[in-house]
């Protein structure tokens, strides 16, 4: 699964990668690949890969869902995958 998240507000890209992680979960998806661009700037990048970014939110919103596994895929996207039991 791809979300594409570059371009959009901040506001609107935290939001659609914390439904997406969601959704991915909840439909049993081992991984999603968050596509955060690497030309226009880190925020979004930021917010996705560091702790109390994407993560905490997770945690907040859904706490069923295990910590998340980031890697920084390199090409402007960062790979999230689930540990699952």
């Amino acid at each position: 699964m791809k979300v594409d998240l570059h371009g959009l507000p901040l506001s609107e890209a935290k939001l659609k990668a914390q439904v997406a992680v969601g959704e991915a979960w909840t439909n049993a998806i081992s991984s999603i690949e968050l596509v955060h661009g690497h030309n226009l700037g880190t925020a979004i990048k930021d917010y996705i890969q560091q702790d109390n970014g994407l993560r905490k939110d997770m945690e907040m919103v859904y706490p069923e869902i295990p910590t998340l596994k980031l890697k920084d895929n390199g090409l402007g996207s960062t790979i999230v995958r689930f540990k699952r039991h």
